[in-house]
């Protein structure tokens, strides 16, 4: 086994997250712009991606609209975008140069958003569009935080020394709220709020005080020293009973809401996690699991009683090509590619560890990336797709600004990347692409699929595949067999379609029976005609292709299922077939990998594995499936030769080695 640890992203902090509560979605933004939205439905997985671009290069607030998301930044734009084409589907100028938040009433018609200059500014929702309606009476300074209240009538902002209630109809200030100073020349900075339906205000500030308003009359009511440090997010339940607070003291912090005397309400602490040693930015809740994250990068899960799942700052899969015949290994980072050769040993293992002696350490050939001049400076367009031939050839990836084809050519000691004319295609962007022998089939972001045939240092589309009647959204996950006979394809809402060649064309041949949650992973047997899909919610089917239905092994596995499958706290990545015995399958996820042997049960009286026919009816015996947990944070899982196995890891030292230094505190006389 390879064990590729040269696989060093950087984490990238969250500035900021948004929950769709009805369709249990959660939108992340990073420190490089970039937009993750994560499917929380069963086990949270990263749905689709919006990379970085010089065009959006600043993500400072979020909000969704229904099913519409917005953003605002630093460059002075209200945003929004398409989650069809993962791209920015529109651009509105805001008044008062940088923007810090954003709000969206709850009749979804109005989003209020705060500037640098002091001005809030009102835009209307439209049906397509997003039109600029008025801003607000000019305040002094900028203003760093705002929320509608539930009726949309008053607008309340933070902002530095104070908070202002706002009246939308008159367009000016009714009440003005004085927070204090800890110190006398420091400013006091409201860095978030939230509003309670019977118009109390809560908010954040520097000191790490938390204060409740009344906003009827623009009065103090309750003051708390919560934290040692800034405030800098508040998450408030549906049913407005708890809150929870945290900040650069990454203490998250539980308030509740009690009855006290004469039937009045009072916030009182509750429990308090500490689930990241850095800052948390960013605060959403789900029903009664809390999702934080912030400077470490981190999605961390927490719900009742003890239970925590954290998400490592890794790119959606796939992010990691192998080249079986080049002996390649390609790393796809954010802004850039790398080409990397394995290592090489002559068999001699090592008598103290048991490990083969490294003779060739890997080396890395190449580094791809896509550099723009924006006035008069480089900067790097953001990677959305990025994969290479088999046998290391050609390199194709793809940024918002189109598609670009490399071939890599050994000269002498050198290495060399030569463009490949992309005639008539390369330049609208890609979602996703596969090499298939001679051809590369490619996923545009409009829908669909592309054949391209590359010959004589040319890539030219020799079929054009209509997805509509099989998909119902861009294709996330390509697969094709060894042969390139079948082509399989799948998307977030659950259909995975089948083509086959006829004639030197794809055509459409079947449909995978549509299951309730999303594909993460898919993989076709080198051998047999086999199809392997895991999906979301742990669920795994074996589809026979030539058949065109599921094999007796799938309907077994799902009426009983192995518990060491069903209980994961994280997504398939990816599905491995061993060469060696056409009977297993190796699946893959963020620590483990998980073998299931097809001809092996295990029965539930004693426990011990044997080699039996599989029956339908057999109910009372579970495959045997193993976990081996020898990596932390595994990206990818593959064979280069009939012995050989891959296995690409993010060491955790490696994503904490690049963060700044955390809050000291002194614990126990110790800091």
């Amino acid at each position: 086994m390879h064990n590729v640890r040269f696989y060093k992203p950087k984490p990238k902090a969250v500035y900021c997250m948004a929950m769709q509560p009805h369709n249990k979605k959660l939108a992340l933004s990073r420190a490089d712009a970039s937009l993750e939205i994560w499917n929380l439905t069963q086990t949270p997985f990263i749905e689709r991606t919006i990379a970085s671009s010089t065009e959006n290069f600043s993500i400072e607030g979020l909000a969704w609209c229904d099913s519409r998301l917005f953003s605002v930044g630093l460059h002075g734009l209200l945003i929004e975008y398409d989650l069809y084409k993962l791209e920015v589907k529109s651009r509105a100028v805001v008044t008062g140069e940088a923007a810090f938040c954003l709000d969206i009433n709850k009749d979804k018609s109005r989003i209020a958003i705060g500037t640098e200059q002091g001005y809030l500014n009102i835009f209307q929702i439209q049906e397509e569009e997003v039109f600029f309606e008025k801003f607000l009476d000019k305040q002094e300074g900028r203003i760093l935080c705002l929320k509608f209240d539930h009726s949309g009538e008053y607008i309340v902002s933070g902002s530095l020394d104070a908070l202002r209630i706002w009246s939308v109809r008159t367009n000016q200030a009714l009440h003005k709220m004085i927070t204090g100073r800890a110190e006398h020349n420091k400013p006091t900075i409201v860095w978030c709020l939230t509003i309670t339906q019977d118009f109390s205000i809560i908010s954040g500030d520097s000191r790490g005080v938390l204060t409740v308003w009344d906003g009827k009359v623009g009065a103090q009511l309750e003051s708390y020293q919560s934290h040692r440090a800034d405030i800098l997010s508040l998450c408030l339940s549906e049913d407005e009973e708890s809150l929870y607070c945290a900040g650069v003291d990454p203490n998250i912090v539980n308030y509740v809401r009690v009855k006290v005397k004469d039937d009045s309400q009072k916030w009182v602490r509750s429990v308090q996690r500490k689930t990241h040693d850095h800052n948390v930015r960013a605060l959403a809740l789900d029903g009664n699991k809390l999702y934080s994250s912030g400077v470490d990068g981190y999605l961390a899960c927490s719900y009742p009683p003890k239970t925590l799942s954290k998400f490592a700052p890794i790119l959606q899969a796939p992010c990691v090509t192998l080249c079986s015949k080049a002996r390649y290994v390609m790393l796809q980072y954010p802004k850039f590619i790398e080409v990397w050769t394995l290592g090489e040993s002559e068999g001699e293992k090592d008598k103290r560890t048991g490990m083969f002696t490294v003779d060739k350490r890997p080396q890395k050939l190449v580094l791809v990336q896509k550099v723009v001049k924006v006035d008069d400076n480089d900067r790097k367009e953001g990677i959305l797709c990025a994969t290479m031939s088999d046998d290391g050839g050609l390199i194709l990836y793809s940024t918002r600004l189109g598609v670009r084809l490399l071939k890599l050519v050994r000269e002498e000691l050198q290495l060399k990347l030569v463009p490949v004319e992309t005639e008539g295609w390369g330049e609208v962007p890609c979602l996703g692409a596969i090499f298939a022998q001679s051809r590369v089939i490619v996923a545009p972001n409009v829908g669909g699929l592309q054949v391209v045939e590359i010959a004589n240092d040319r890539a030219v589309v020799t079929q054009t595949i209509n997805t509509q009647s099989e998909m119902e959204d861009t294709i996330a996950l390509l697969g094709v067999s060894g042969d390139s006979q079948f082509l399989v394809g799948g998307e977030v809402k659950g259909n995975v379609a089948v083509w086959t060649l006829k004639n030197n064309h794809y055509v459409s041949y079947c449909k995978v029976p549509k299951y309730k949650s999303p594909p993460t992973a898919l993989g076709i047997h080198p051998k047999v005609p086999n199809l392997v899909v895991a999906y979301s919610d742990e669920h795994v089917i074996e589809f026979d292709l030539s058949r065109r239905e599921l094999t007796k092994f799938s309907r077994s596995l799902s009426k009983s299922p192995p518990k060491s499958l069903a209980s994961r706290g994280s997504a398939i990545r990816s599905v491995a077939f061993d060469p060696r015995a056409d009977r297993t399958i190796l699946l893959q996820d963020d620590d483990s990998v998980i073998v299931i042997d097809k001809e092996k049960t295990i029965d539930n009286k004693n426990k011990s594995p044997k080699v039996q026919k599989i029956e339908e009816g057999a109910k009372s015996q579970q495959f045997d499936c193993r976990s081996v947990k020898k990596h932390k944070h595994l990206v990818h899982l593959g064979w280069v030769s009939q012995d050989e196995l891959v296995a690409v890891e993010v060491n955790p030292v490696s994503l904490t080695e690049h963060l700044p230094p955390c809050l000291v505190q002194n614990t126990f006389g110790r800091k």
